[in-house]
């Protein structure tokens, strides 16, 4: 009887905070009169996810060579990637993950950036998705307003946005800058996520746009009130997969959680403050942040809020866990972190990793940094009751 209490209290808290409580289902008949924008948003992002679509205002540009050979290109792109990451990911994951599934209806990301995609493939029943980045939330594009070569100019643009995740697994935020940024090029990381959603199988159902309140409560604001907003501002995306009435939410905040600027009185510190406990973590190719003394605050957040922590080597260093006494279960192989970061070698868990080498699993796919010769470490760790 307590836990059912507790359920719905955090259910009743999690909708006032603007998420999709677990376990609402519409149906396909409420969630259509609740959401009249929606099919624009939906029939754009497909455009985007090069799917088929039937809004007589984007016909014309689905008729055009340069929007098919862009969706010939995508379709390429996204088979290639299902068979060498996604399929594989989802086969170790139904093995592995399986007890972590059954208590991540909220899926916590942080550092993520737009990586939708990673997460729902490792977290497919999740019902709410959290991600986090620096980049600016961004809109949707215009199609139906633009003429022939601004729409040619974006989807060029966006297919290069999407290049390194593709390749790497990971978006690099330099290349991000200057990709969305500019007039005609990408406008912020909304249509990458509305892509993973689109090319997942899933509908939009409705967008918003989320400020917070000196408390941390957030606000809803208009979908066009501008092109950007001083951080922390957030954007949610309500979804369903195709032929569920199940609605679940995305919502991806722009903020920088630098001990400075995430300081406890900050907005978006309380604001996480109200997520429910034992919720699961999830982080990859975190440039490290976790490790470093500048950014002690949101670290310490997920230890507090989380159940299980499933991350790379560039998460929460694993001297943390033990010291916090965490169950840790390691896979793969550790390798020393790339050039690019200073300072994060971890002695101690490249010793478990080499002492344990014949007996750590590894695992059939590629996630992080070490694209180029795939080393690398997965640690799932799990909270002691």
């Amino acid at each position: 009887m307590v836990r059912k209490t507790l359920t719905l209290v955090f259910a009743v808290l999690i909708s006032a905070l603007g998420f999709i409580p677990a376990g609402t289902h519409l149906t396909a008949s409420q969630a259509a009169s609740q959401t009249a924008a929606a099919p624009s948003f939906d029939e754009i992002a497909a455009v985007l996810a090069g799917l088929p679509g039937e809004v007589p205002s984007l016909a014309g540009l689905r008729a055009s060579d340069a929007w098919k050979q862009y969706a010939e290109a995508i379709e390429k792109s996204w088979a290639e990637l299902e068979i060498n990451r996604l399929a594989p990911m989802r086969t170790w994951a139904d093995k592995e993950l399986i007890r972590v599934r059954a208590s991540s209806a909220f899926l916590f990301y942080p550092f993520g950036g737009p990586d939708f995609l990673t997460a729902f493939v490792f977290f497919p029943q999740s019902e709410s998705f959290v991600l986090m980045g620096l980049e600016f939330c961004g809109r949707l594009p215009r199609f139906d307003l633009w003429t022939a070569s601004q729409s040619e100019a974006y989807l060029k643009d966006f297919s290069v946005s999407l290049s390194d995740f593709f390749a790497k697994s990971y978006f690099i935020t330099k290349h991000m800058d200057e990709t969305i940024y500019g007039q005609a090029q990408v406008e912020g990381v909304l249509p990458l996520i509305c892509f993973f959603l689109k090319r997942t199988g899933h509908m939009i159902l409705g967008i918003e746009r989320i400020e917070y309140d000196p408390e941390g409560k957030p606000v809803a604001v208009e979908y066009d009130k501008g092109k950007r907003f001083a951080r922390p501002n957030g954007i949610k995306i309500r979804f369903a997969a195709s032929g569920s009435d199940q609605v679940k939410s995305v919502v991806y905040m722009s903020s920088d959680l630098e001990n400075k600027i995430f300081t406890k009185e900050s907005a978006l510190y309380k604001h996480l403050g109200f997520l429910p406990p034992g919720l699961t973590t999830y982080m990859k190719s975190a440039s490290y942040l976790p490790h470093y003394a500048a950014f002690t605050n949101i670290r310490d957040v997920i230890l507090e809020k989380s159940r299980f922590v499933f991350q790379d080597d560039t998460g929460i260093p694993y001297k943390v866990f033990k010291d916090k006494d965490w169950r840790v279960v390691l896979y793969g192989v550790y390798a020393k972190p790339i050039a690019d970061f200073k300072g994060v070698d971890q002695p101690d868990l490249e010793k478990i990793y080499k002492d344990g080498a014949d007996t750590i699993a590894k695992f059939p796919f590629h996630l992080g940094y070490h694209w180029r010769d795939s080393r690398d470490a997965l640690l799932l760790a799990e909270k002691k009751s």
